[in-house]
């Protein structure tokens, strides 16, 4: 693991210098989609920027409405940069806002637009498995595999790996079939590659979250991610075969 990077007297703390690379890095693949798209890469940079704002704020207050007695007797705290200080659904919901007014404030095409974004996320997605490699978050289950890496001074799965290793080929996919993709459709993919790539890679992964008998959460919710995507795919690809043999 390395939890931070030395560089001279400094102890920079990998783990949030990732999360800002894997958002230029989104940022930028997503405004590499756009161009290919047909959409000003300019608006993605833009979009981008604001929903970053609008992520952080709401995060923020999230946090301090959950836990307003403490915030109360510190008020300060509010101002901290502790990463660990953010709702993460608050901050999810604060972007999503901001994306749809920037979309509907200056016209950009929805499908193209949504095809930028979540191929652009794949890309944060990857950056932040790699990190979470790095500081030994999100471990795998113990294995004795001869490519197992210690974390926590056990031999683990590095589950981490594998599904930054596994959201790069579900981008080279989309990136190298996009052309042939309708708009909307790379956006599909993106969030079917990667809730496959989750279905694999978590059943290596140690304590995690279970319902019921023992099914694992994030399981669960990358099936229902999957099996949405194909529907919306078989539908989609029924309306057209309807319209091509009823043409209006």
């Amino acid at each position: 693991m390395l939890p931070t990077l030395r560089i001279g007297p400094l102890a920079l703390p990998t783990y949030p210098l990732l999360l800002i690379l894997g958002f230029y890095v989104g940022l930028w693949l997503a405004a590499k989609v756009a161009t290919r798209r047909g959409l000003n890469p300019d608006h993605l940079y833009n979009a981008g920027f604001y929903a970053a704002i609008a992520a952080v704020i709401a995060g923020r207050l999230g946090h301090v409405i959950l836990f307003f007695p403490a915030y109360l007797a510190d008020p300060l705290s509010i101002l901290s940069p502790n990463l660990a200080a953010f709702q993460p659904i608050a901050a999810a919901l604060g972007a999503v806002l901001v994306l749809i007014w920037y979309q509907r404030k200056y016209r950009v095409p929805v499908l193209p637009l949504l095809d930028a974004l979540f191929v652009g996320a794949l890309a944060t997605l990857a950056t932040l498995a790699f990190a979470e490699a790095l500081n030994g978050r999100n471990f795998g289950a113990p294995s004795a595999l001869p490519w197992a890496i210690t974390q926590w001074d056990v031999a683990r799965h590095p589950v981490q790996i594998y599904e930054m290793v596994g959201t790069l080929f579900v981008i080279g996919v989309i990136w190298r079939w996009l052309d042939a993709l309708q708009p909307g459709e790379a956006a599909l993919a993106a969030v079917g590659g990667y809730a496959a790539v989750r279905l694999i890679v978590d059943a290596f992964r140690d304590a995690p979250v279970t319902v019921g008998d023992g099914f694992r959460l994030s399981q669960i919710i990358a099936f229902v991610a999957l099996l949405a995507v194909l529907l919306a795919l078989y539908q989609k690809k029924t309306m057209e075969e309807d319209n091509a043999a009823n043409p209006a």
